[in-house]
């Protein structure tokens, strides 16, 4: 089968959830003997055209400097660069993430009569943190892409399959749950010489919508009790700027760090190294990054939002707070904290549950009945 991937951007120059879910469906279906072709943004630096374990990699349209700021003028011309691409090549099956990829990837493949999967992990219901830039026009496109009549919609988790339906009316058959997973065995690869202490680590864009602001407050506060305490922030994005301020503020600075770009394997090193995953996020599609802090045994501390309801048990493998919640998210931070045999349990606990949930071989084959399937 000859499939064709669209992603805004794609591992290793980007590093967030979906473009790790791309690059690990990739990789094994080339394996299976499948030829994949992802097209996404070119990067500054970054050759035109590469291939990473037998995926073909194509870099067209604008060139983006930091990703992942674009300007309205670099999805305009992403989208025309993609619309022509998928005119020019023939495949079997296209498969195109959630927002920019959707628009000309449905275009090109109703005229090329390719099937076409809309690959969407998460929707917002209301407020406009949930955007990182063009905040009134992406809410717009919201609306009109999660519509379009693609042959299958897949997404991360039922959370968002509900959100689909209730919010934005799409029928429950037009769509597939899929969880994301995780590679357990590069995981088990990632040795420490080290363990930190009294320490948290945020992994994910520096967006709103992931509320790292309320982590800094939270640590603010614990400081009284843990003078210790430590918060990694690994990750990039628009808020980063406002965070390193806040930071300051609070006169925290000596116990926050900003980390990023680093690569998966030292991202691994970092999560093992730490005590406790927190991510405060109001919206989250799957939340890879906590089946990931799992997989290294260090429980998780999350917002009860979109589908880190499936990814995260109460009280098993970490705990969930109500959004918004800093009170309570300081509470169940410190009590893991302070609490050594219960971080040990937790962990031990989500370690197995992502063992049974969330292994990418299964996930895979889940994918390839539903590309087969249309």
């Amino acid at each position: 089968m000859k499939i064709c991937i669209v992603s805004d951007f794609f591992i290793p120059h980007y590093h967030g959830g979906g473009e790790r879910r791309y690059y690990e469906i990739a990789k094994r279906l080339v394996k299976k003997g499948h030829q994949v072709d992802v097209i996404c943004m070119k990067i500054a630096g970054v050759n035109n055209q590469e291939e990473i374990e037998g995926i073909n990699i194509y870099h067209i349209g604008p060139t983006i400097d930091k990703p992942p700021q674009r300007s309205s003028l670099n999805f305009i011309n992403f989208i025309f660069a993609v619309f022509k691409w998928i005119l020019t090549q023939d495949y079997d099956i296209i498969d195109a993430q959630a927002y920019a990829p959707l628009i000309p990837a449905f275009l090109g493949a109703k005229i090329k009569r390719t099937p076409i999967i809309g690959t969407i992990y998460d929707v917002s219901t209301d407020g406009d943190d949930q955007w990182i830039q063009s905040t009134k026009i992406a809410a717009i496109a919201e609306k009109i892409l999660v519509r379009l009549p693609y042959n299958k919609i897949i997404t991360v988790s039922n959370e968002t399959k509900k959100s689909l339906v209730k919010y934005y009316n799409v029928k429950k058959s037009r769509i597939c749950v899929v969880y994301a997973g995780v590679d357990l065995e590069f995981i088990d690869s990632v040795e420490v010489n080290e363990k930190y202490e009294n320490t948290i680590i945020f992994v994910g864009r520096l967006a709103p919508h992931k509320h790292v602001d309320h982590l800094l407050k939270v640590v603010k506060s614990l400081k009284k009790v843990i003078p210790s305490v430590k918060l990694i922030v690994v990750g990039n994005g628009a808020e980063k700027e406002n965070l390193i301020k806040l930071t300051k503020e609070l006169e925290i600075e000596d116990n926050v760090q900003f980390l990023h770009d680093l690569d998966y394997r030292e991202l691994i090193g970092e999560i093992k190294k730490s005590n406790i995953l927190a991510l405060p996020s109001t919206r989250e599609g799957f939340g890879m990054v906590l089946a990931e802090a799992n997989a290294c045994k260090i429980p998780v501390v999350a917002y009860a939002s979109g589908g880190v309801v499936e990814v995260v048990e109460d009280g098993f493998n970490g705990f969930l707070v109500e959004p918004f919640d800093l009170e309570n998210l300081e509470c169940e931070i410190k009590s893991l904290l302070k609490n050594p045999s219960k971080r040990n349990n937790l962990g031990e606990n989500g370690r197995k549950f992502v063992e049974k949930n969330f292994i990418w071989d299964k996930i895979v084959k889940d994918i390839l009945n539903i590309y087969n399937q249309i």
